[in-house]
């Protein structure tokens, strides 16, 4: 399972160098994260390219006219809506990413630096992150059979290419939710060590009886110090968190619309070929199954992406727990140890 993690980390970060995503390097021996020319200009061409692949696909190709002209007003609006919306939203994400790049440098250098002070912490989060990055695969996978199964009597570089730029927009979608989502199950991961710790810190102050002798006095001393430590670590945790909303918070809301978008129009769709089979009719049997697993897929990706903030309150909400539990300590205590546990919090 670990190996597992650590191949999933090893693609998300490649994968996105690849589409773009990325516009910088990242040293995966060392750490070391910097802004290359190479970088620079990799990203920016596979961006432009895809953009102006996708829009040449979406409007000027042979079957995307075929499919223009057969549908009626309200599917045209519906098509159209989910294409615009989507571009632009990726579009706002991606130049996001270009305004802040040296902030996103920062934000990674410190999760690595993270992941080397606390690599048990991924042990704590490693089906989530698997089970993300499956999901992600498998709703890109099924997009591209899809598209080249129904598209295999009239392929050709163009259109292959168009498909690829279509795919490209959901990578480009994946990878961003996908590091956001490793992060905050590595931010939480580290809130899980945490509270084993703490609570083991408790029961053993728990357990002092006050008597103001040596061993007494050390043993709280050493106490106090691991509770500062804790402390100190939840402290950098929270600072990361906040830098982490704050850098991702508009490729969040372009993701969040585009994924509502993309649920609502898919929607319909389903609701439109149920009415009208004619719709699907030269379909292969094979692409219809593919269609629902697809779907399923892809509600069981955001299922896993909306739970992963809630597991991060829910674990943060059972330090705070675990903090009440200072009303039972005995009283007596030595005063640095007091002041140590008073102050957490």
């Amino acid at each position: 399972m670990a190996d597992l993690v650590k191949w999933c980390l090893y693609i998300s970060y490649f994968y996105g160098r690849l589409t773009g995503v990325l516009n910088f390097e990242i040293d995966l021996r060392t750490g070391r994260t910097r802004i290359t020319k190479w970088a620079t200009a990799y990203a920016a061409c596979i961006q432009v390219s895809a953009f102006i692949f996708l829009i040449y696909h979406t409007y000027n190709t042979r079957n995307m006219k075929t499919i223009w002209a057969n549908a009626n007003l309200v599917h045209r609006c519906v098509l159209m809506i989910m294409a615009v919306f989507r571009m632009t939203s990726v579009l706002l994400a991606l130049i996001s990413r270009w305004l802040m790049r040296k902030r996103f440098v920062q934000l990674f250098k410190s999760f690595l630096s993270l992941f080397h002070k606390n690599p048990e912490a991924i042990q704590h989060c490693r089906k989530g992150i698997l089970s993300k990055c499956i999901c992600a695969m498998a709703t890109e996978i099924l997009q591209l059979t899809m598209g080249l199964t129904l598209a295999r009597n009239y392929l050709n570089v163009t259109l292959v290419l168009g498909i690829c730029s279509v795919i490209t927009m959901t990578a480009i979608i994946n990878v961003i939710i996908t590091q956001y989502y490793i992060a905050i199950a590595k931010i939480r991961g580290c809130y899980i060590l945490l509270n084993k710790e703490l609570e083991a810190i408790l029961n053993e102050a728990q357990s002092l009886v006050p008597n103001r002798r040596g061993v007494f006095v050390t043993k709280c001393c050493s106490l106090a110090d691991r509770l500062d430590r804790i402390a100190q670590t939840q402290s950098e945790l929270q600072d990361l968190t906040d830098r982490l909303s704050k850098t991702y918070e508009l490729q969040l809301l372009c993701m969040a619309l585009t994924y509502y978008l993309n649920s609502v129009g898919s929607l319909y769709i389903l609701f439109s070929t149920g009415q009208n089979q004619n719709l699907i009719a030269d379909w292969p049997r094979i692409v219809t199954f593919l269609a629902a697993v697809y779907f399923l897929f892809f509600y069981l990706d955001n299922w896993i992406t909306m739970n992963n903030s809630f597991y991060l309150l829910d674990v943060h909400a059972e330090m705070v727990k675990l903090m009440d539990q200072r009303t039972f300590l005995s009283p007596g205590l030595d005063i640095r140890l007091e002041t140590a546990v008073s102050d957490f919090i």
